[in-house]
């Protein structure tokens, strides 16, 4: 548990001390862009149902356009029934359109790639939200998506999915 606080840690202290995206009155401008994400998914699937989590991600990219965004990013699950515990470490790419240049906007989001720790295997996150611009430098974002996460079981020798419905709540910089 001690090295999951620790990885927490790290990937906030990472994501707030990068710190350069650039604005102007018309949207995003191009260049370096990052997420940091805190999320709770209500577990849903074959085994996912009985398997809430909780969720931190960060993610960093560059802004393509004012309204595309292309990443690579980094998160830490933890699963929890009451009776028994897991945690996933999905790594991935993130694919992002905000769709309207301004200051409240909304978005869509992919995230695709490969979880790894005790529930491994593919992992894919389509969400939509809403970004709310709260400076030049730092943006808001709510957001509802569904996790699909392919989980390969060693005693049944077996793929489910563990994907549930989540809530996320983020900031951009």
């Amino acid at each position: 548990m001690k090295k999951c606080l620790l990885l927490i840690a790290l990937m906030l202290l990472s994501s707030a001390t990068a710190s350069a995206i650039y604005f102007y009155d018309e949207g995003i401008q191009q260049g370096y862009r990052g997420f940091a994400d805190f999320s709770y998914t209500l577990g849903i699937g074959d085994w996912g149902k009985n398997h809430d989590r909780v969720g931190i991600m960060t993610s960093h990219g560059y802004q393509i356009a004012p309204q595309f965004f292309a990443g690579l990013g980094v998160g830490f699950n933890y699963y929890f029934n009451g009776h028994d515990e897991a945690t996933s470490l999905p790594v991935f790419a993130h694919f992002r359109s905000d769709i309207l240049e301004n200051e409240i906007t909304p978005y869509v989001d992919l995230r695709v790639g490969y979880s790894f720790l005790d529930v491994k295997g593919f992992y894919i996150n389509p969400s939509v939200g809403c970004r709310f611009e709260l400076n030049d430098n730092l943006g808001l974002n709510v957001g509802i998506g569904y996790t699909m996460q392919q989980a390969e079981y060693v005693f049944f020798n077996d793929k489910k999915n563990c994907g549930g419905l989540d809530f996320r709540f983020g900031i951009d910089f």
